[in-house]
């Protein structure tokens, strides 16, 4: 089953940034994805337009429907259906998410209340529990500032999985915990959705976690691949560049030279051009996402 289709995204700021130039993608049930990518990349903006959360002024061109059902036409009273029943979300910043004037307990108890549905703090403090949370119910009463952030980030999970949401979204939801407990994390999502697509730097994180991985350049997909041939034998020279990068025992990380071209720039020819090895006349085109791979000139297998 479909639960989620993007076709042609493009999102364009008030600054005449274009963040993402012609996005494709379908997620079907079951899917975990990972969204990997350099910072400014677009890997936020594809969270929040999928959300309907982008900054007032933010043009958006394309197609997104979740689960058969056109999302570019909803209006507020359909998003505030659609939100925390269908879709979750887990934040990147929790003290930014949440209320610092207002208790845990009662933001969290919103995730339930604002659909209409109650839940007593004795069975919110056991949520938390489960997720590794010690005398939760004497936290409950407390506000963000007695919390640290990996427990903070921990009732923003239990907070965008309480109704079981068709899809969840997570940006960066691991960053403030060590690697072990991500992975708990992680897994207590996926477990808890029909669909998982989640934003991350940790490429460690991907491993093991994530059917599929999604590699973002510039706004664009430039590759698109089961988690297991990403790490494999990755196509793009963008995706054996992140792998080179990461720490390997008794080695350094091989570093990327040169910086991603600015939003403002029109998008003439191929953006990872001025950074890539591999480059030649070709490149000057605009390279097409096929096969799951958007380059010229793939690495071949």
């Amino acid at each position: 089953m479909s639960i989620l289709g993007i076709k042609d995204l493009q999102v364009r700021f008030p600054s005449d940034a274009w963040v993402l130039r012609g996005l494709d993608l379908h997620v079907k049930a079951g899917e975990r994805i990972a969204i990997v990518g350099e910072s400014g990349c677009g890997k936020t903006t594809l969270v929040r337009s999928i959300l309907g959360l982008l900054k007032d002024g933010a043009r958006v061109q394309g197609r997104l429907q979740l689960l058969g059902k056109e999302l570019s036409d909803a209006s507020p009273r359909d998003w505030r259906a659609i939100r925390g029943q269908k879709i979750g979300f887990v934040p990147q910043n929790p003290l930014a998410a949440l209320n610092p004037l207002a208790s845990v307990g009662t933001q969290l108890a919103e995730a339930w209340t604002a659909h209409g549905k109650t839940i007593s703090m004795t069975t919110l403090a056991t949520m938390l529990e489960d997720v590794g949370i010690g005398s939760a119910i004497e936290l409950l009463g407390r506000r963000p500032a007695y919390w640290s952030g990996g427990m903070l980030q921990r009732v923003l999970i239990v907070a965008a999985t309480a109704l079981r949401p068709s899809l969840v979204l997570a940006d960066e939801p691991t960053s403030a915990v060590d690697q072990p407990l991500a992975r708990q994390m992680l897994r207590l999502l996926a477990d808890r959705a029909d669909a998982l697509i989640a934003v991350t730097h940790d490429l460690d994180l991907v491993d093991g976690l994530f059917d599929r991985v999604i590699v973002l350049y510039a706004g664009r997909i430039v590759e698109n691949a089961s988690a297991e041939d990403f790490f494999r034998q990755p196509r793009h020279p963008y995706s054996r560049a992140l792998l080179a990068a990461l720490p390997k025992p008794g080695q350094l990380p091989e570093g990327l030279d040169g910086d991603p071209p600015s939003p403002r720039h029109p998008d003439l020819g191929c953006a990872f051009a001025p950074r890539c090895a591999r480059v030649t006349a070709s490149c000057q085109q605009i390279p097409q996402l096929a096969d799951g791979v958007a380059c010229r000139n793939p690495v071949r297998s």
